[in-house]
């Protein structure tokens, strides 16, 4: 991210601390005595989302429509929607959805405080066609990857059968630190385009089955998105029926299932932090992954000494306030 800052739709440049700050303006309707209500939703720049910012770490071969698709020898030649795949053709299916957790993704990158504090855990939806050939090869195209609406605020977010204690500990933490007095509101992150309708996602170009599966046994100094895409840009011609129809589809502002939120550890903007070795190690312990490298688990040491840490010394955290 640019600045670590996240670009709006209005051309805004907003800190985590803008975010926090947000929190405590609650709305205000109804005549002639105003009802305070939840702070406006905010309109994050989906493009920008999308290639600078959390988003640019999708890609099609985390969707289990598209796992589902590749690992089928058995389907008929011809030229599928991936809705067909799913029951109903419902767009909204699990299967054409994937999570993606920022407390974990890519922690030592510059932007991972302010991804972790501002959109926390997420999800994205995808969209386009598959070709199935004779000899049983396949084409993607008019593949497009978009997010799923998501919150702010510091309420528990991971399903209880997760049974994810200590993260959750962390944003109740997290909420006595920033909002002791329980004055702040829950509200909308939207991903908006600029212009008419709500602006494209990532667009693909076409891409083999072969291609996909070479990209993924080789993803270091891959570009965003893994294949050859586009983010801000004039949608191709072939992308404008699905963009209708997609824009049709989100108009009842969808939400991510699994919602951001910040996560204790992660101070907004201008605050003064822990270390960030402590950091990102403590946040590594509670997803149970290796800070050194999130795709292993992390060693039983740590985990031991940092889970002891978090319940004899919670006090802590009192480090990072503002």
């Amino acid at each position: 991210m640019t600045e670590s800052t996240v670009r709006l739709t209005n051309g805004q440049r907003w800190t985590s601390q803008d975010f926090l700050d947000h929190y405590f303006k609650p709305s205000a309707s109804g005549e002639p005595t105003p009802v305070a209500g939840p702070p406006e939703p905010v309109d994050v720049d989906r493009s920008w989302y999308m290639d600078e910012g959390p988003g640019r770490y999708y890609h099609p071969g985390m969707f289990p429509i598209i796992k589902r698709i590749m690992a089928t020898r058995n389907l008929a030649p011809g030229t599928y929607d991936l809705r067909d795949f799913v029951p109903s053709r419902n767009e909204k299916h699990p299967l054409l959805s994937t999570g993606l957790s920022n407390y974990t993704t890519d922690m030592r990158s510059s932007d991972y405080r302010l991804r972790s504090f501002v959109f926390g855990n997420e999800s994205a939806r995808i969209s386009g066609q598959v070709v199935v050939n004779p000899d049983g090869s396949k084409m993607f195209k008019q593949i497009e990857i978009r997010p799923l609406d998501t919150n702010f605020d510091f309420e528990p977010n991971t399903d209880p059968n997760t049974n994810n204690r200590l993260l959750e500990g962390a944003r109740a933490i997290a909420r006595r630190i920033y909002d002791p007095n329980n004055q702040g509101g829950s509200y909308n992150i939207q991903y908006r385009g600029l212009g008419p309708g709500y602006g494209n996602g990532r667009l693909y170009d076409p891409f083999t089955d072969s291609q996909l599966g070479e990209a993924l046994q080789k993803p270091a100094g891959r570009p965003p998105g893994l294949l050859p895409s586009i983010t801000g840009k004039p949608p191709l011609p072939y992308v404008d029926e699905q963009r209708q129809y997609l824009d049709q589809a989100n108009g009842n502002n969808t939400q991510a299932s699994t919602t951001g939120a910040p996560a204790a550890g992660v101070a907004p903007s201008g605050s003064q932090n822990a270390s960030d070795g402590d950091v990102t190690s403590w946040i590594a312990s509670l997803a149970g992954v290796n800070p050194a490298n999130p795709t292993q688990p992390a060693p039983p040491a740590l985990n031991d000494e940092l889970n002891d840490f978090y319940r004899n010394d919670p006090a802590w955290l009192l480090q990072i306030r503002r």
